[in-house]
Parts: structure tokens; C-alpha cells; sequence
């Protein structure tokens, strides 16, 4: 029975954490060397794709496109990671938002590292975007881990004759198991104690009359039996706190939001937690998160209106860019209506790419001017 009960809880215990392994990152596939043409969607279990002269899926091209993989990366290890890339044609990497390699250019195969410090088990986000031309195609991320250094050389066994046959180790791709689709551990609402609230009761005070100036008062010794004016003190009380209401959520926001109130007339405000990706016009789970907050405050002060301004860059044709920019805006705008804030507050429009903040040369400044603006009315 022991034996049995054992094997039962061993299979448990393996299916348990079978459901908590990663299920890998959500590939963008793309027609064009920068996402131009939307394809498809899919699931990949890492990054390490040779295509060589083939497409990358069905209904894909062999050459000119581009991929985007996002999700989320959770370290097995604290310290410092090592990523090696090897790639043709362009390459853009983030971990936690942070750009950490950009080699976004045409190029025959090359190899590419770096290096960014991660926390154990702390999920970061993660994007690799990918642009290929011509010829060849290959796309390879591996990474180096803390706690299995390759400097480390293999144990010296019968099998490799005690170390003169050891291979050198050498990055492998970033598995499965720590790849996800989704954070795979959200953050919790913050939890708020109760305090009590203390309040000193004051004790009211006669007013004395006044005496005259020229007249000096007298002041005598109480007789016996005469019983002091003795002047009560009140222990503070303390008042027992109500219900408070739920905490807000936590918000991945700059704190720009609390300058809207200080905002004048025809004054503005970019968000830049507000992003979408390539040539879309729907709300990311994290956007929604976002814009949580902003709803709190135009709820809070209603007599506040703002433009919600659409940007996008000016990859493209001009017009599409215009209308993909009022899309956005607008579903902004539903968001927050849907969320209590009334529609009066709120005028969508869009301006395509004629008003850029950044160079539309220069393909790492070009996401900045991909935007939503606010501008008090």
C-alpha cells in the first residue's frame, strides 16, 4: 500500500507540473519585410527555424516577410543570460519592453549576443521581431543560463575517455517549457489593510469675561471645603473604519494619466502604454489594462473632454494608415464608454501619419510614432 500510495502521488506530482510547463510564443506571420500584410497566426514551441529557401507556412512567401513572436519568458534561474542569435536577414529583440539587440537590415548569415539580468520564476515579456529579403532564411535564438554556464566542462565519464573526446558546450534553443503564450502568473490586486482611524475629541471651553485692564484680578486660596473646578480629560476614541472599496488594480502606467486634471485647453499628453501591433486596430489584453485606470479618472472628473488622437507611421499607403488611426482611436473610445465614461468626454479621431514625432527612417525610432494622444478640448 506505502509503494502504491507513493507511485500515486509521484504521478501527481508529474502531472501537476506537466500543466504549470510553458506551451511556447504566439508567431505573427507576416508579407512584407515590415509586417505590411497580415497572414496568419500560430503557436511555435521556441525560435529556431532554418527555412532556407522555403516558405515559412503555407499561404507564406519564401522571401520578403516578416514574423513576430510575443509572450512571455520565465527564468529558471537568477543572474545573468546570455542570448546568442543566429540570423539572415533582421533581427529585434525585447525582454521586458527593453530593446537588448537590433540588427534590422539585410545581411548574409550572422551571429549576434546579449546579455540582460532576470529574477528566477519571474515571468518578463518577451518579443523577437524578424524581417527576411532574399535567399537564404533563418531565424535561431538560444541562450546561455546562469546556472548552466558553458564554460563548465562536461564530467569526465568512460563514454567521452574521461575527457579527451568532450564536445565543447554550446547554447541550445530557449525550451518549450519556459515559453508562454500568456503570463503565465498575472499579478494579484494589491492588498490594502485597514487602519483605524484615531480622532482626538476636543473638550469645549468656557469663555472668561474680561476684566478690566486697570483693575488687577485678585486671586485667593480656596477655603476648606470648597471643592476644586477640575477640567475633565477625554481619552481619544478610536472609530472603527467602514468597508473600504476594492483596490485598484495594478496598471502597467507611466502616471501621466494624473496630469489630465492639469491639463489646459489644447494641451496634450502621449500614452504610451496605449500600443497595437502592426496594421491592427484591436485592444492588447495589457492595453485594457491600462486604460483601466484612465477610465477611473475621466469617471472622477466629468467635466474633463479630450480629442483621443490616432498615429500610426507612414509605412504604407496614406489613406489606409488614416483610417487603420481612426480605428484605433475609436476603440479607444468604445473601451472607455463601455467602462462608465460618457461619450460626450470623448471625440476619436485619427491623423495617420501626418504628424510623426520620430524619424520614419530609422526603423528602431519608427514604433514611436506609432501612438495615441490625448488632447484636452
Amino acid at each position: 500500500m506505502g509503494l502504491l500510495l507513493g507511485v500515486c502521488l509521484l504521478g501527481l506530482s508529474a502531472r501537476g507540473q506537466a500543466q504549470g510547463a510553458g506551451n511556447g510564443i504566439k508567431g505573427d506571420y507576416y508579407e512584407g519585410t515590415d509586417f505590411e500584410k497580415f497572414v496568419l497566426s500560430r503557436r511555435d514551441a521556441s525560435i529556431n527555424f532554418n527555412w532556407g529557401h522555403q516558405p515559412p507556412a503555407d499561404g507564406m512567401p519564401a522571401e520578403t516577410f516578416s514574423v513576430r513572436w510575443t509572450g512571455w519568458l520565465v527564468p529558471p534561474a537568477s543572474g545573468r543570460y546570455v542570448f546568442h542569435v543566429t540570423v539572415d536577414d533582421g533581427i529585434r529583440i525585447w525582454v521586458n519592453d527593453k530593446l537588448i539587440l537590433n540588427e534590422w537590415r539585410g545581411q548574409a548569415v550572422s551571429s549576434y549576443t546579449a546579455a540582460i539580468n532576470l529574477r528566477a520564476n519571474e515571468p518578463c515579456r518577451l518579443r523577437v521581431d524578424y524581417c527576411q529579403y532574399s535567399m537564404d532564411t533563418r531565424a535561431v535564438v538560444t541562450w546561455e543560463r546562469p546556472d548552466q554556464p558553458l564554460t563548465t566542462p562536461p564530467p569526465a565519464t568512460w563514454r567521452n575517455l574521461w575527457g579527451l573526446n568532450a564536445e565543447t558546450p554550446t547554447p541550445q534553443p530557449i525550451p518549450t517549457q519556459f515559453l508562454y503564450t500568456r503570463n503565465p502568473r498575472p499579478m494579484p490586486p494589491l492588498a490594502v489593510q485597514p487602519q483605524p482611524v484615531t480622532v482626538q475629541a476636543k473638550v469645549p471651553v468656557r469663555p472668561q469675561p474680561q476684566q478690566a485692564a486697570a483693575r488687577p484680578r485678585r486671586t485667593q486660596k480656596p477655603s476648606v471645603g470648597t471643592a476644586r473646578r477640575v477640567r475633565k480629560v477625554v481619552p481619544a476614541v478610536v472609530i472603527a473604519p467602514g468597508p473600504l472599496p476594492e483596490p485598484a488594480r495594478p496598471v502597467a502606467d507611466s502616471g501621466r494619466t494624473a496630469q489630465l486634471s492639469r491639463l489646459t485647453v489644447g494641451e496634450t499628453v502621449t500614452l504610451p502604454e496605449l500600443y497595437f501591433d502592426q496594421g491592427q486596430a484591436q485592444l492588447l489584453p495589457a492595453v485594457r489594462t491600462a486604460l483601466d485606470e484612465l477610465a477611473a479618472t475621466l469617471r472622477a472628473r466629468p467635466e474633463l473632454r479630450f480629442e483621443v488622437q490616432g498615429h500610426t507611421d507612414n509605412v504604407g499607403n496614406a489613406e489606409l494608415n488614416r483610417q487603420l488611426s481612426q480605428q484605433r482611436a475609436a476603440a479607444v473610445c468604445l473601451y472607455l464608454t463601455a467602462h462608465g465614461v460618457p461619450k460626450p468626454q470623448l471625440r476619436p479621431v485619427g491623423y495617420g501619419g501626418t504628424q510623426p514625432v520620430a524619424d520614419n527612417t530609422d526603423p528602431a525610432q519608427r514604433p514611436l510614432n506609432r501612438r495615441v494622444v490625448l488632447r484636452r478640448l
